[in-house]
């Protein structure tokens, strides 16, 4: 028991595993107060989940600085090998740094700090995500085609050798 505790704490302790918890309940609440009938407090399974997303869209307001570093430390990635996979990754950064002013500006709005309408602002952080997010699959994507491709050619290495072994 006390073990479990334990574990709990040191995820709640670092910022990542306590947003890691925080999004896990509000997909949670999200899904299952989409699911759940009235009378099963499905809307009040709803309203926590906006109240997760929303503390979860306030404690990115924090999150610039750390996303410029590692840009910054990435810049045009000239330790990639890959060509490609370091322009897309050039890519999903700029992304992912304009992601979070649009956030901000949108957030901003509808706290009435700003007084602008916060719509546009919230579809382009949103549509900013998304290309983030498809940028980050495509590079996935390449770097398991190239891991394909080098252990099929270790295959035929390996193949070639133990054929060569055989031929008296």
């Amino acid at each position: 028991m006390a073990g479990a505790v334990c574990a709990v704490v040191n995820v709640l302790e670092s910022y990542r595993g306590r947003d890691r918890l925080i999004r896990t309940l509000c997909y949670s609440c999200q899904l299952i107060g989409g699911v759940g009938e009235e009378r099963c407090g499905g809307r009040r399974l709803l309203i926590v989940a906006s109240q997760l997303s929303h503390c979860r869209t306030v404690l990115r307001l924090f999150d610039d600085l750390s996303m410029l570093a590692y840009s910054l430390q990435y810049g045009l990635g000239k330790k990639e090998k890959d060509g490609l996979i370091r322009w897309i990754s050039v890519l999903g950064n700029i992304c992912d740094q304009l992601y979070y002013p649009c956030e901000h500006v949108a957030w901003a709005a509808d706290a009435g700090v700003l007084h602008i309408k916060s719509d546009k602002w919230w579809t382009a952080s949103t549509a900013l995500w998304a290309l983030s997010l498809l940028v980050g699959m495509i590079r996935s994507l390449r770097r398991l085609i190239k891991l394909k491709r080098s252990e099929g050619e270790h295959s035929e290495v390996h193949a070639e050798e133990g054929l060569l072994l055989r031929i008296p």
